[in-house]
Parts: C-alpha cells; sequence; structure tokens
C-alpha cells in the first residue's frame, strides 16, 4: 500500500507541476516550460510502463493500464495542439 501512495503522490505532483508549466508557460509562449513538461511526462512513463509489459506483476497490462492509455493520447493530442500554437506565436515571445 504505500508504494501505491507513493506512485499516485508522484502522478499527482507531476500532474501539477506539469499544468502549472502550461499554464504559466506555454500560454505566454516559452518553448522551454513545453519542453519540460513533455520531458517530464514522457520520463514518467518511460519508467512505469514496461515493467508492466514484461509479466513482473500479476495485472493485464491492458485492462489495468488502460487509464494511462487514454491519458496519453489525450496528452500526446493536447501537446500536439499546444506545439502548432507556439509555432504561430511571434518569435520575441517564442525565444523569450
Amino acid at each position: 500500500m504505500h508504494l501505491d501512495l507513493a506512485t499516485a503522490g508522484f502522478i499527482a505532483a507531476t500532474a501539477i507541476a506539469v499544468g502549472g508549466l502550461a499554464w504559466y508557460g506555454v500560454r505566454n509562449g516559452f518553448w522551454w516550460a513545453w519542453i519540460t513538461s513533455v520531458i517530464a511526462s514522457v520520463l514518467g512513463l518511460a519508467v512505469a510502463l514496461p515493467m508492466h509489459w514484461m509479466g513482473h506483476f500479476n495485472y493485464d497490462w491492458v485492462s489495468y493500464l488502460w487509464p494511462i492509455y487514454v491519458g496519453t493520447i489525450i496528452y500526446v493530442v493536447g501537446a500536439a495542439v499546444v506545439i502548432f500554437g507556439l509555432s504561430q506565436t511571434a518569435p520575441a515571445a517564442a525565444s523569450a
């Protein structure tokens, strides 16, 4: 149970950090905020998901992780929309 709570706390903290970067950095046109939020999210998935696929846990990795897959799809679509918007912004805002 301790590990479950720690993981849930880490996921919530990452979501708040990415949300803050998006709200205050990306909305202002800062590329570093978008890059940082993508790196944080990809790193979390890269560490957490492969262990489920290798059979180290007694869970069906398709039905157990479906919320993660849905969230990842939503995140990728959102990141693509944001990068399109950032590429359309004025160069002064993007370089700041």
